[in-house]
């Protein structure tokens, strides 16, 4: 889960005990999506991450939750990714539209009295434009990356000098400020880019040695929706995070979307002295490289 996900978590934990609301007020197990954003356009054919978490309520006791993706006539059990104990759990699924049109997907909480509320569902334009929804990024926007495994990320001790990065658009105009990401053991200088079509747009070094990295190029990059960029990371000593399996399918978190072509995952890598345009995939994998968007 990205660092925004579990802030928002705790947030609203806090914001529910200051206000004074009790658990009694909310009892009732409710279910809601991370990702996709709704009214996201996606590809015929091309697996899409579902993402989502169902918090558990003070009542019967939550056994799982269902998806349902042709208004309630059948409905599928995504996985559990991760379990928070006393408040919710999160969950992803792995959907492959098969034909154009718009669906609705709803998900639902079941508990050993049946099933929950079903929550207000989100829209998907299978072949179709997406519909820009209201996200504030008049500051700044991070890619937000839910667990979709529950394998987890892990720091690789691979001390090779490599470029990692992932593939992102943009739903609209504005800059790429820079990038985040969340490095293992090598804490020398790393250096952020920024691609298009394998041309280099903008770099910049990042040489504070501590773990969280968030380096922001000299001048904002222009992007437009629909182009296709690389973001990544060049560290001369490997040590970077990674988590196999998780660019699955395509990811829509607006503004950003880290498209699956159907074959491979957004995630993508490159070895050599200097690092370089990264096109190599290995199993889907994340390397937790967030873009940072202002528009």
């Amino acid at each position: 889960m990205s660092r925004s996900l579990r802030l928002s978590a705790v947030v609203a934990a806090v914001v529910l005990v200051l206000s004074g609301t009790s658990v009694a007020q909310a009892a009732e197990p409710t279910a809601s999506f991370f990702t996709p954003t709704t009214q996201a356009g996606v590809a015929v054919g091309v697996p899409v991450i579902v993402t989502g978490t169902t918090l558990l309520g003070n009542t019967a006791p939550v056994t799982g939750t269902e998806l349902t993706f042709d208004g309630g006539a059948t409905w599928v059990e995504p996985t559990p990714v991760e379990l928070f104990p006393d408040f919710r759990i999160d969950w992803s699924y792995l959907w492959t539209p098969t034909e154009a049109g718009t669906t609705e997907i709803a998900a639902r909480p079941v508990t050993t009295a049946g099933p929950g509320a079903v929550s207000a569902p989100i829209v998907v334009h299978v072949g179709g434009e997406t519909v820009v929804q209201p996200v504030n990024c008049s500051v700044r926007c991070e890619m937000s990356m839910p667990f979709v495994t529950e394998a987890g990320e892990h720091e690789d001790i691979d001390d090779q000098p490599v470029e990692v990065g992932v593939r992102v658009r943009v739903d609209r105009p504005g800059v790429m400020l820079g990038a985040s990401t969340l490095r293992g053991n090598y804490r020398g200088t790393l250096v952020v880019r920024m691609w298009a079509d394998g041309v280099l747009l903008a770099e910049q070094p990042y040489d504070h040695p501590g773990r969280m990295v968030q380096a922001d190029f000299a001048t904002p990059v222009p992007v437009e929706p629909g182009r296709e960029y690389v973001v990544s990371f060049y560290s001369p000593q490997g040590g970077y995070m990674a988590t196999e399996d998780y660019f699955t399918g395509t990811l829509v978190a607006a503004p950003f979307i880290a498209p699956h072509d159907g074959v491979h995952g957004a995630g993508v890598y490159h070895y050599g002295v200097g690092g370089g345009f990264p096109t190599d995939t290995y199993h889907d994998s994340s390397y937790s490289v967030l873009p940072e968007f202002r528009g």
